[in-house]
């Protein structure tokens, strides 16, 4: 499928920079779990800062893409708008009943709607098209050169909630942005080690191999793959949403509940995700070939989360079937960090933490060559099992350190 957008580069230690925006994969299972984590508590305000950050974020790549592509009318920056949505899986969005003092946006197909419902597997509550509705919001304003904070977008109808097409109300009043830091930190000076070398598994040919996979979105603008919905997301999205939860949670004394709420979302993740990619045909056709022992396994699949855009991710010690330290270079969640707000004085990266221990369940509790559903059961055999394994952050990028360094063992 053709569409006419930015160039993305892959960067250094594994960066998806669009228009200098990082872009990170992640499924709907992640986003529904995040989300949900997001909105338990309607006192945090919440729901507005997840329109916000995406408000900020798409429109600093928007802005940015239509100065790279040359686009002057609005008419092709309107299709921009359209197509980059539907290029990053997030759905389909019309855009063409609006204009510079708003109008109706609608959406036919929405990640956020239809495939959030879909990891539900029940209708919400409340519309959940949030980040539709900050992207929205700054498309518009890119779309007729107008400021970052010119429009404000209200949900009218959702696909979370059944309905057939997601409806969207725009209008002049200005809402509150903040400054995305683009790529953020980034370790140019550090050495970074080569792959683990106990292993069959050759990550360059693996990633070599994923590189000629399609993840753009599809006619729907959806990119179904390994069993999921991806999205090639913002990674300051899932940056700003995240760190403020936290902040706001500190702020009610409750600090290390709002942290393992965020790193269960990344124990989610790494079960979907990173569990579907280990059970899908691609697996199959690219790694499992290359696995001699249950161990390699491990080493596979860290070889494909250095495809996704998170950091690079390196064994610094290993033992089998019991204990795993991770060294991450440029993890997005440290880098957006030290973009966002400077040192931090404790570790930050959560997604991270919850993926390391995630893997090992996964590898060593999980069964996978037998390709079980990754469903609620098996989740809750494996995250509640008696000798499952936990990890920590031991050392942070965020906090000065020249890398972000997890440990999972077992309970």
């Amino acid at each position: 499928m053709s569409r006419r957008l930015p160039m993305m580069k892959v960067a250094a230690h594994g960066k998806h920079l669009v228009a200098t925006e990082p872009l990170v994969f992640h499924c709907n299972y992640y986003n529904y779990f995040l989300q949900k984590t997001l909105l338990l508590d309607e006192t945090l305000g919440m729901a507005a800062v997840i329109q916000q950050a995406a408000s900020s974020c798409v429109g600093a790549l928007l802005s940015r893409a239509q100065d790279e592509l040359n686009l002057t009318t609005v008419e092709d920056r309107r299709l921009l708008a359209s197509e980059l949505f539907a290029e990053l899986g997030f759905g389909l969005l019309r855009l063409d009943e609006s204009g510079p003092t708003g109008g109706t946006v609608s959406l036919p197909v929405s990640h956020y709607g239809r495939c959030l419902r879909q990891a539900a597997a029940a209708d919400f509550a409340k519309p959940q098209s949030l980040f539709d509705a900050g992207y929205a919001q700054a498309a518009l304003a890119a779309i007729h050169s107008l400021p970052p904070d010119a429009f404000a977008a209200e949900i009218e109808a959702c696909q979370s909630q059944g309905a057939q097409t997601g409806i969207l109300k725009l209008y002049r009043e200005g809402q509150p942005v903040f400054r995305s830091p683009g790529q953020g930190a980034h370790t140019k000076s550090v050495d970074m080690p080569e792959p683990w070398t106990a292993t069959s598994i050759d990550e360059a040919r693996i990633l070599a191999a994923l590189a000629t996979l399609d993840f753009s979105g599809n006619e729907e603008g959806l990119i179904p793959r390994f069993g999921v919905m991806l999205t090639h997301h913002f990674a300051n999205f899932y940056n700003r949403i995240s760190f403020e939860f936290v902040m706001r949670m500190k702020k009610s004394g409750m600090l290390e509940a709002a942290e393992d709420l965020l790193v269960e979302a990344g124990l989610r993740c790494a079960f979907h995700t990173l569990g579907g990619i280990m059970t899908s045909a691609e697996w199959d056709a690219v790694v499992r070939p290359q696995c001699q022992t249950n161990h390699d396994w491990l080493h596979g699949i860290i070889a494909c989360v250095n495809a996704l855009g998170w950091g690079v991710y390196r064994v610094h010690e290993f033992v089998p079937g019991e204990r795993l330290v991770l060294r991450i270079y440029d993890d997005y969640e440290s880098s957006g960090w030290i973009g966002m707000y400077g040192t931090s004085s404790r570790p930050i990266s959560y997604l991270a933490q919850g993926a390391a221990a995630g893997m090992m369940n996964l590898v060593y509790l999980g069964e996978l060559p037998t390709k079980p559903a990754l469903d609620f059961e098996k989740y809750a055999l494996l995250f509640e099992a008696p000798d499952r394994f936990i990890s920590r952050q031991t050392r942070s990028l965020s906090m000065g350190d020249s890398f972000t360094e997890i440990v999972a063992e077992r309970q």
